[in-house]
């Protein structure tokens, strides 16, 4: 090999080098992406909860949307009601796959909704005359959160929650009532986050493998242009 065959043969290996470099630091930044956790609470006593997200795919430009990865909503607005009705919904809200909404890179709220069922229905046997009967207790309940204003500057942009809760009573003769008094109802409540954890995630193998890689290359390198002086 000549030594321009050999000058040639360097070029190309510099060149692949340096682009093993470029993409493993484009790796390493993209993989130190941070998980964000947010707690939030809804005013009026509506409940509390907590969401988290990763904001590797956030760009810092207009209006953006960001999946929630795992969250959890705590609120009396279920299907849960006690004495008389003893009706059993929900615990608590699963807010994986909520979204979390941004303007300029800046957090705005959450956009998220929910709903609740529980039933229970009480037999009579009756007599002969006016023959079995029963009632049915239907507990239901809905809400959801938005956020208005994404695009104003400044702090007039505002999260919103709306929801409620009731029973809707059905006996065999066909009759139907709603209690809405056993439950309640929000309209246009206030929600207030507060971020509490910014966590820096290990970076994954190949990211590990690129970085020694560009490494090497650059060390081969430099004991390269030792030899040539």
């Amino acid at each position: 090999m000549n030594l321009k065959q050999k000058q040639r043969v360097g070029r190309a290996i510099a060149s692949t080098i340096l682009s093993c470099a470029a993409l493993s630091l484009a790796v390493v930044d993209k993989a130190q992406a941070a998980v964000l956790t947010y707690n939030f609470q809804v005013a009026e006593n509506g409940g509390s909860g907590f969401f988290k997200f990763k904001n590797s795919s956030l760009a810092r430009i207009g209006t953006e949307e960001i999946s929630v990865f795992e969250g959890r909503f705590n609120t009396s607005i279920t299907a849960t009601f006690s004495s008389p009705y003893e009706l059993q919904g929900k615990e608590f809200y699963d807010l994986a796959g909520a979204t979390a909404l941004f303007f300029q890179g800046e957090f705005r709220g959450l956009r998220a909704r929910g709903s609740d069922s529980s039933t229970r229905e009480i037999n009579f046997p009756g007599d002969e005359l006016v023959g079995p009967y029963y009632t049915r207790y239907d507990g239901g309940a809905s809400w959801s959160m938005d956020t208005d204003g994404l695009q104003i500057p400044d702090n007039r942009w505002r999260s919103l929650f709306w929801g409620f809760n009731e029973v809707l009573i059905t006996t065999g003769t066909g009759s139907q009532i709603i209690d809405r008094g056993a439950g309640r109802s929000l309209q246009s409540v206030r929600v207030s986050y507060n971020l509490v954890d910014t966590a820096e995630p290990i970076p994954e193998p190949i990211t590990f493998a690129g970085t020694a890689l560009a490494l090497a290359g650059l060390s081969w390198l430099k004991s390269q242009k030792k030899k040539a002086v």
